[in-house]
């Protein structure tokens, strides 16, 4: 009832902050720690009940659909990366970058975790290797003890191109990159086999087989989000890592552009020197990123599984919960690029009209104007960031689920349950609130 200041702030992000930094991130620490408290008053094995799918009455399609989908999404790669080559020079006149990250970074890698397994239709490698090489043998063998390790690497290597490189959308250097990574991938293929390449060494194959585990539908089956996760999956180290990376480079995505982070490395936000003079600063922050939270989140398992006397291996333990990671990193992902589709997705439909810039109009699709003007209404940005914060609030509350019943399979007694949770879930409220300082903190970048 008393009158007092109100912290918030107006800068680049800062303007859609309608509500009191303060407010929602206590409100969405709060939520995650009431999720918290409901599941310890639940009875062991009702969340099982839960997350127990069920069977609708489904037909499966043909694999040969999926099969000409592929090849056609290798015909519109090729297609791609030739307007990358030949098109204009500016990314926001040139679709291979538009398309590349707008559609298949952002559009498809929700489709993919939340609707349906949209790449088994899009994935552009087997397709066309498989119409030229039907009866392909391959003369070499990949070792299965080496998992998932090659994805990994190659997954930190994508990230520090994305994040770190001095022009990531660059239509030329981006279509060089393509075209490289897909001779890359034809020659594994040819040598190692089709299965063993993409289920070992294809990053994107591997990155989106993981995301589609949080979708409700497999199949004929559905359920909650995350079901799939303890039905019929066999993770291990490599895929704990794999996790790990992919929730470590999206929440360093938010934080290397604050002002914040630019402060640590001493430059003015005001004159920010360009990506080019921050490229040893950014590869060095973002695979610190994934040290540090892969040393936090070890941290946080050992003190659940030394306060249940060793009962669940480390090990075993690592691998499982930090699968359960994996609604955050999709959390996040939405949050940080949701703006960005809202407008990007319009300058893919209007350069659609003239891919090469020869002055076409294909589909009349080039008189549609790019309008940004609803970020500007504060009815429409709190409705945006409300959605953001929301999402990622959300994404906790699945998470914390997830590792609930991942810890009832570790353990018996309600006890071991709720402490070889203790550790996660102070990283889980924290993280909540890590996450929601970068949605609100300004950018400088």
């Amino acid at each position: 009832m008393v009158a007092g200041p109100a912290f918030a702030h107006a800068a680049d992000q800062g303007f859609v902050l309608l509500l009191p930094t303060t407010a929602y991130i206590t409100g969405g620490a709060a939520t995650v720690a009431a999720t918290i408290l409901l599941l310890v008053c639940l009875r062991p094995g009702q969340i099982e009940v839960i997350l127990r799918p069920i069977t609708l009455p489904l037909k499966r399609g043909r694999g040969r659909w999926c099969n000409w989908g592929q090849i056609a999404a290798s015909l519109c790669l090729m297609l791609l990366i030739l307007i990358g080559l030949r098109g204009p020079t500016d990314p926001q006149a040139n679709l291979m970058p538009l398309v590349l990250w707008t559609i298949w970074w952002m559009l498809l890698f929700m489709v993919q975790a939340l609707i349906f397994d949209v790449w088994k239709w899009v994935n552009p490698w087997p397709g066309l290797h498989r119409l030229l090489a039907p009866d392909h043998k391959a003369p070499l063998t990949l070792a299965k003890k080496l998992s998932i390790w090659p994805a990994v690497v190659l997954m930190a290597a994508f990230q520090g191109f994305v994040l770190a490189d001095a022009a990531p959308n660059d239509p030329g250097r981006l279509a060089s990159f393509a075209l490289g990574y897909w001779g890359f991938t034809v020659l594994g293929m040819t040598l190692f086999g089709r299965k063993s390449w993409l289920g070992q060494v294809e990053c994107f194959s591997v990155l989106f087989a993981l995301i589609g585990t949080i979708r409700s539908v497999r199949g004929s089956a559905f359920g909650v989000p995350g079901w799939q996760v303890f039905h019929g999956n066999q993770f291990d180290l490599s895929h704990a890592a794999f996790v790990i990376i992919i929730l470590a480079s999206g929440s360093f995505d938010g934080l290397y552009e604050t002002f914040w982070w630019l402060d640590q490395l001493g430059v003015n936000p005001l004159e920010y020197p360009g990506r080019t003079a921050m490229i040893w600063p950014t590869t060095l922050g973002l695979y610190t990123s994934m040290l540090l939270l892969t040393c936090i989140f070890a941290l946080a398992v050992y003190l659940g599984t030394v306060l249940v006397n060793e009962t669940a291996s480390f090990k075993i333990a690592f691998i499982r919960f930090s699968i359960t990671l994996l609604p955050i990193a999709i959390g996040y992902h939405f949050a940080h690029y949701f703006v960005t589709f809202l407008v990007q997705i319009q300058v893919v439909v209007a350069t659609l009209a003239d891919p090469f810039a020869l002055g076409w109009n294909l589909f009349g699709l080039g008189s549609r104007p790019v309008r940004v003007g609803f970020l500007t209404v504060p009815d429409t940005v709190k409705t945006i960031w409300l959605t953001q914060a929301g999402v990622v609030v959300l994404s906790h509350v699945l998470a914390v689920i997830l590792c609930h019943r991942t810890a009832e399979a570790l353990c018996t007694s309600r006890r071991d349950i709720l402490l070889l949770q203790l550790g996660l879930s102070i990283l889980m409220i924290f993280y909540t609130i890590f996450g929601l300082w970068l949605l609100s903190s300004p950018r400088g970048a």
